[in-house]
C-alpha cells in the first residue's frame, strides 16, 4: 500500500479511516473567478482512464511521470477516453473503449454494502484519471491551485508522479496547492478516485450511487497578495427599504509571507439597474498582535438606502465588487459576487421574509441527469428551476448535500428559497454513527465547509 508515497498503513491518507477528512487540502472559501481569464484554465474534456477493483492495485507507473502505457491491466481492462465532468457508471461514459463492469447502484435506507462502519466491501472500484496539464510561463511567482470540484467517493493527487493531497466529500470542492510541483509548460496530472470509502457511510441517502469526477476540474494562478475570501453580510431593516451591508475580505499571502502595509480594499455595490449605490473603502489589517489576531481583513459596514428586497417572487440582486489595491494605489485584483438583502425571521409559529409570512411550497432535488448522472449541466440546472416556478413551486430542498454551486447562483437570480444540505445523512446507521466519536470530525468538517462556500447567496 506504499504506492502512493506514503504509508497506506498510516494515518495519513487511507481511505478506510473515517477520522482522515483531508491531506494538504486549502481552507474552504466562497468561489472567486479569477478577474483575468488567463489566469484560469479549466480542465474540461478528455482525460486518460483506466479501472482496477482496489486502491491497493494501483500500479505507480500510472500516476507516474510517464506516458500512460496501452497494455492491459492484470484485471484486464485497458487505458481509455473518459469525459471530465461525468461518472464512470453511467452507460456511454466510454464512447471510445469498452464499458467497464461497474454500474449505477440505487439505494434508499441500506448501504450498498453490509458494514459495520467503517468496514468496505473486497471490491472498491477505483479510477485512474490522467492528462497533462500546461502551466503557462507567465504564472511563475504565483501560487498554482488546483480545483477539484466533486469526486465521488474520495480522491487522491499526483503531480508528476508526486503525491500532493487526499480529499474527502463528495459534494464539495477540493484545492490543493500545486506550485511546488509543477514547472512551465507540459506537466502529468493524475487522480484517483475510489467508489467507497469509510466516509460512504455519511453518504447514505436515498439515490443512486455514482462514481468519478462529476464536476469541474481546473487550476487556477494567485498572485503573492491575493483576495482569499469575501463574506457578505447583506441584511434589511424594519422599514423594508434600508439595507444594512457588512463585506469582509479576506487577503493572504502565498507562503505566509509577511503582509505588506498600506494595502486597501474598494467595493462597490451595483443596483439591479446597474447603478452604484455605495462605495467606500477600507484598510487591510496588516498588524499581527498577540490574542487578537483574525487574519488579514478589510471590513466596510454600512446602511444601504432606498434598496429593493430579496425574495423568492422578486429576487431583486445586487453585484457587490471588490478590489484590492496595494500599497502604490493600482488595482491588483477584483472580484465579483452576487446578494440580496432580505430579513429572515422566525414569530410564533411564521417564518417571515421581510416582514411578512410566507407559505414554503417546496420540492427535494437532486444534482442527477438520466444520461451524465451526477455531472449536470448549467443549462439542466436552468431547466429544473423553470419547471419548478411554472408549477408555482417557491423553495427547494439540496437533498441530501450541497448542490453544484452554479444552481444556488440560478437559485438567486430566479428566485428560490434553497435548503442547503451538508452531505452528512447516514441512513442505515441513523441511530448510532452519530454517537460514534471516529465519525465527529468528519460531520464537523462537511458542515462548517458547506457554510463558508455558500455565506454569500441569499437564495439560502
Amino acid at each position: 500500500y506504499e504506492i502512493y508515497q506514503c504509508d497506506w498503513s498510516s494515518d495519513v491518507c487511507s481511505s478506510d479511516l473515517p477520522e482522515q477528512v483531508a491531506h494538504h487540502r486549502l481552507p474552504q472559501h466562497v468561489p472567486l473567478p479569477p478577474s483575468r481569464a488567463r489566469d484560469r484554465r479549466t480542465l474540461y474534456g478528455s482525460w486518460r482512464f483506466r479501472l482496477v477493483d482496489h486502491p491497493g492495485l494501483v500500479d505507480p507507473a500510472w500516476v507516474g511521470g510517464a506516458a500512460p502505457a496501452q497494455a492491459r491491466s492484470t484485471s484486464g481492462r485497458a487505458w481509455t477516453d473518459i469525459t471530465v465532468p461525468g461518472n464512470w457508471t453511467v452507460p456511454g461514459a466510454f464512447p471510445h473503449g469498452d464499458q467497464p463492469d461497474d454500474h449505477p447502484h440505487y439505494t434508499n435506507v441500506q448501504m450498498p454494502f453490509p458494514g459495520p462502519p467503517p468496514a468496505l466491501p473486497e471490491r472498491v472500484a477505483t479510477g485512474i484519471y490522467r492528462r497533462t496539464l500546461d502551466i503557462p510561463r507567465r504564472w511563475r511567482g504565483r501560487r498554482i491551485v488546483l480545483h477539484v470540484g466533486g469526486a465521488e467517493s474520495v480522491h487522491w493527487v499526483f503531480v508528476n508522479g508526486s503525491w500532493c493531497g487526499y480529499g474527502t466529500d463528495s459534494r464539495l470542492p477540493s484545492e490543493y496547492d500545486i506550485t511546488d510541483l509543477v514547472h512551465d509548460g507540459e506537466n502529468d496530472l493524475s487522480l484517483v478516485v475510489a467508489r467507497f470509502s469509510a466516509q460512504s457511510y455519511v453518504e447514505d441517502q436515498d439515490q443512486w450511487w455514482m462514481a468519478g469526477l462529476h464536476r469541474e476540474v481546473h487550476v487556477r494562478a494567485e498572485a503573492a497578495v491575493h483576495i482569499a475570501d469575501v463574506r457578505i453580510d447583506a441584511g434589511l431593516k424594519s422599514d423594508g427599504s434600508t439595507g444594512t451591508l457588512r463585506v469582509t475580505t479576506r487577503v493572504e499571502t502565498n507562503g505566509g509571507a509577511q503582509m505588506p502595509r498600506g494595502w486597501t480594499t474598494r467595493v462597490e455595490v451595483s443596483s439591479p439597474e446597474d447603478k452604484v449605490v455605495f462605495a467606500g473603502s477600507a484598510a487591510v489589517f496588516a498588524e499581527t498582535w498577540a490574542y487578537v489576531f483574525a487574519g488579514h481583513d478589510a471590513i466596510i459596514q454600512t446602511d444601504v438606502p432606498r434598496v429593493k428586497p430579496w425574495s423568492a417572487e422578486l429576487p431583486h440582486r445586487y453585484l457587490v465588487t471588490v478590489t484590492l489595491v496595494d500599497d502604490k494605489g493600482r488595482d491588483a485584483e477584483t472580484v465579483r459576487q452576487w446578494t440580496g438583502f432580505r430579513r429572515v425571521e422566525i414569530a410564533g409559529r411564521d417564518l417571515l421574509v421581510n416582514g411578512r409570512r410566507i407559505m414554503v411550497r417546496g420540492v427535494n432535488r437532486h444534482d442527477h441527469h438520466p444520461d451524465r448522472g451526477k455531472a449536470v449541466t448549467p443549462e439542466d440546472m436552468r431547466a429544473d428551476i423553470v419547471l419548478m416556478k411554472q408549477h408555482n413551486v417557491n423553495a427547494v430542498r439540496c437533498s441530501h448535500y450541497p448542490n453544484d454551486p452554479r444552481f444556488l447562483d440560478l437559485c438567486d437570480e430566479l428566485g428560490l428559497y434553497v435548503i442547503d444540505e451538508a452531505n452528512v445523512e447516514s441512513h442505515a446507521w441513523n441511530t448510532s454513527l452519530c454517537h460514534d466519536p471516529r465519525y465527529r470530525t468528519t460531520i464537523m468538517s462537511r458542515i462548517t465547509r458547506m457554510v463558508e462556500r455558500d455565506k454569500n447567496h441569499p437564495s439560502v
